[in-house]
């Protein structure tokens, strides 16, 4: 187990444990590695963008394909164009950067049109693990996953612990499978995630989005 270095020293990254990059099939300096379950899709490998000069062809995939991002994330898109999967190793982006990576835009507009109206933008991967500002890294997701919310154990919470790990420089690699409740819906109606760090493997953990009720000032 690597150990976290003393509070208020700099930070610095740690190797990744021999035992995750064998599990995975690559390391955190590597190019992600599209699964045996992809081969026969086609794979696009692309550019992130940064405020202003955002990349379209991150912003409306294609259906049935692959795109690696920045050679450290990789995501997986079904017949309708949505994104079932995604994984990598977290980065790790000073504060400072985080504006540069958030598409107001694209956040705004994640899961139209079946969107609900206590959802957000939500990323699969934090602007803080220099994940992508388009389209691609983003779904709906109701602010109950999304926020910090006191006393609940959802999405939120889990990022933190990653950020913790991370800010350490403790490697952490995560695989998300985003779930829909139908063919068509935008919106997800569930992600799974698996996260690995220090030779460990966690349980799989289930992010369940609920439908909200209409309150009477929006029926």
């Amino acid at each position: 187990m690597s150990e976290r270095p003393p509070h208020g020293s700099e930070r610095a990254e740690q190797a990744a444990d021999p035992a995750d990059v064998e599990a995975v099939g690559y390391g955190p300096g590597d190019v992600v590695q599209v699964p045996d379950r992809y081969a026969e899709l086609p794979v696009y490998k692309e550019k992130s963008g940064r405020a202003g000069r955002w990349n379209d062809n991150l912003s409306g995939p294609d259906p049935s394909s692959v795109y690696v991002v920045d050679d450290r994330y990789l995501y997986a898109t079904d017949r309708a164009g949505r994104v079932t999967h995604a994984e990598g190793w977290l980065g790790w982006l000073p504060s400072k950067e985080n504006d540069e990576r958030r598409n107001l835009d694209a956040q705004r507009a994640a899961g139209e049109p079946d969107r609900q109206w206590n959802d957000d933008g939500g990323h699969l991967f934090a602007t803080k693990f220099d994940g992508p500002g388009e389209a691609i890294n983003l779904t709906a997701q109701s602010r109950t996953q999304n926020q910090a919310v006191k006393g609940s154990d959802n999405w939120r919470r889990m990022e933190e612990s990653w950020q913790a790990l991370r800010a350490a420089g403790i490697q952490v690699h995560a695989s998300i499978d985003v779930r829909y409740a139908d063919g068509t819906s935008r919106r997800p109606s569930a992600r799974a995630v698996v996260d690995r760090h220090e030779g460990r493997r966690s349980p799989r953990r289930i992010f369940k989005e609920t439908t909200p009720q209409p309150t009477k000032d929006r029926e």
